[in-house]
């Protein structure tokens, strides 16, 4: 009773017969307040991760904990939709932008270094990768007649792009030469593709355990269940529904690597120059300026 009870409690003051619609006031305010605000508070926390390990350890694992518990709200929400029903498999948290909830979490547990580059790398490149597209595609997520489940997908993604900025400003992208650099991308796409077998996988064994109705959509983790074809993902959809789950599946797994490696070029490219303006005799001025106004204002 407590359980369902606290489920049926609307917290925000709207509605719960209305979506909230993409890029809304009350979505641009929560936008403006990330890039404001939180984008460059996780780009000086990562700065200070790479010579801190408890730093990068702990504050890592408390965005994950942050992002369980906004989870465990959801799945009772969720619930609570379904007049706490048998349970719906389609809803289990194994998605693309899922995972970072986990690899944040155990990172404190993580001692062996490659597989510390391969979490933060893909959190880097795939995590950032789900938090842009919801961000462009807000559509994909405001599905939902309730405002609190609207609220949570859109600043979970919201977070998923802050997470990638701190991965990416950990893991210093940029800083050596491109061959050298490109191995972080194969570490996230590595990890990425154990992910997704491992949700083929579960997709099967909810099937073979609850067999394929409207409880479980074929599983459907990652969006690549072969016994879920009807995809509302623009052109995958198509592609499957045409050519079948083999070659869907393939463009789809091939699609996500090209936009992780794209997010690691732009991480590269914005590193890069960011170095060139620096070494620039303007910026040099610049910021010998700085230096002379604070000695000044220490001297007074």
């Amino acid at each position: 009773m407590l359980i369902k009870m606290l489920a049926s409690y609307n917290p925000f003051p709207f509605p719960v017969t209305e979506q909230l619609k993409p890029w809304c006031w009350q979505i641009t305010l929560i936008f403006l307040a990330f890039l404001f605000v939180c984008y460059p508070l996780m780009y000086y926390i990562g700065k200070k991760a790479r010579n801190n390990d408890k730093i990068r350890d702990y504050f890592t694992m408390t965005i994950g904990l942050i992002l369980i518990s906004t989870e465990i709200y959801k799945q009772i929400l969720f619930a609570f939709h379904y007049n706490f029903d048998t349970y719906r498999w389609f809803l289990f948290p194994f998605q693309l932008c899922s995972i970072p909830m986990y690899t944040s979490t155990v990172m404190p547990l993580i001692k062996n270094d490659k597989v510390r580059k391969a979490l933060f790398a893909f959190m880097a490149f795939y995590g950032m990768l789900g938090g842009l597209s919801v961000a462009i595609y807000q559509q994909s997520v405001l599905t939902w007649e309730d405002y609190s489940l609207d609220y949570q997908s859109i600043i979970w993604h919201f977070a998923l792009i802050a997470l990638g900025i701190y991965s990416a400003t950990y893991l210093n992208i940029g800083s050596n030469e491109f061959k050298k650099e490109v191995k972080l991308y194969k570490y996230g796409t590595f990890t990425f593709v154990i992910f997704l077998i491992t949700a083929e996988i579960i997709n099967l064994l909810i099937v073979l355990n609850h067999g394929y109705n409207e409880y479980t959509w074929g599983g459907n983790m990652f969006y690549i269940s072969m016994f879920m074809f009807n995809l509302d993902i623009p052109v995958l959809s198509t592609v499957t529904s045409t050519c079948g789950w083999y070659v869907g599946f393939i463009g789809y797994s091939f699609v996500l690597m090209l936009g992780g490696f794209a997010i690691f070029s732009a991480y590269y490219g914005i590193n890069q120059l960011s170095k060139k303006i620096v070494r620039t005799e303007k910026y040099q001025k610049f910021q010998q300026k700085i230096i002379n106004i604070k000695e000044n204002l220490k001297n007074r």
